[in-house]
């Protein structure tokens, strides 16, 4: 039994749509190829003659992740003992003939499902909260993970981990369909909402204050200025705006409030507000509840719960 076997790893590969954009010295160095491993999308990099030296290798494999931001391995049929050494030293996946198998990107998958479904989960990741919230959007019963590639803008890799810390939280079960890996719950909207919601994270990174005749087109309306428009809940005496922290650099802040009138508190979002948002206006309605998480004001509790309620009729 070779070492791909015994680790239960199946590899298929396909043609790369993009190996026409590889400069010529390096396609003219490895036969490129996309490879899907037991359902992890990577690129398979077979040499047409001796490895290149380590420093060209590494330089060569960072422009083809910089054409698609995917895992690497070299495919080789032989390699001298140094070579194997130096390419395990600095980390680079290669595959020997099914006699050696050194793919370090794919260590959380090189597990069992009973050891994954007790990996303990504190937090989702900023990118797996992301994910839950794209799954919630769904009108579908199975949500396939490549779908949400297009909205969350992350790479495979990084979906790949993500979809895994929502299995382990119990809460999703994964299934495939072919080569496509897609996720299931049995709970409801508003069920898989509260079951989750330990494991959820505000995105409001820090607050401050601005003036505000310095409000950025960036900026747009949030907490409870938002909240105030579905609910009960009177609007706060000052504005409050959210903006994304890649957006945030040159902003001139306060950190006191000291004229209502002519300030507004800003919110600093770890991700877009409006990358959910239907209209791009406004934010979405689970992000603005998911900005609450880290809330200690009673008066609010009830039409937070009755705001789910309405959210997931």
């Amino acid at each position: 039994m070779n070492a791909l076997n015994i680790l239960g790893l199946k590899i298929e590969l396909e043609s790369w749509d993009k190996v026409k954009k590889v400069p010529l010295y390096i396609s003219n160095h490895f036969f490129i190829q996309k490879a899907s491993i037991n359902g992890i999308y990577c690129l398979s990099l077979t040499p047409y003659d001796v490895l290149p030296p380590l420093s060209s290798l590494k330089k060569q494999i960072s422009s083809i992740q910089a054409i698609e931001d995917l895992p690497i391995y070299i495919n080789l049929n032989e390699i001298s003992y140094f070579r194997k050494q130096n390419l395990l030293q600095n980390n680079i996946p290669f595959i020997l003939k099914d006699k050696m198998v050194f793919l370090p990107f794919m260590t959380t998958f090189l597990t069992n499902q009973k050891f994954e479904q007790n990996i303990n989960v504190e937090k989702l990741t900023l990118s797996a909260q992301l994910l839950f919230i794209w799954i919630l959007y769904q009108n579908e019963n199975q949500y396939f993970i490549n779908d949400a590639l297009e909205v969350l803008d992350v790479s495979h890799m990084t979906l790949t981990r993500s979809y895994r810390q929502l299995v382990a939280t119990t809460f999703f079960k994964e299934h495939k369909d072919g080569r496509k890996i897609y996720l299931t719950t049995s709970l409801n909207k508003d069920e898989l909402f509260k079951k989750m919601r330990p494991y959820l994270q505000s995105p409001v990174k820090s607050q401050f204050y601005m003036m505000k005749d310095q409000r950025t087109q960036d900026m747009v309306l949030a907490g409870e200025s938002t909240l105030s428009q579905y609910s009960f809940i009177n609007p706060p005496q000052i504005e409050i705006y959210a903006i994304d922290k890649a957006n945030s650099k040159d902003l001139h802040t306060q950190k006191e409030l000291f004229d209502k009138e002519q300030q507004i508190e800003v919110q600093i979002w770890e991700y877009d507000p409006l990358l959910f948002s239907e209209d791009k206006k406004h934010i979405d309605k689970i992000s603005l509840m998911t900005s609450f998480l880290n809330n200690h004001d009673e008066r609010l509790d009830k039409e937070l719960e009755q705001f789910l309620k309405d959210t997931f009729l």
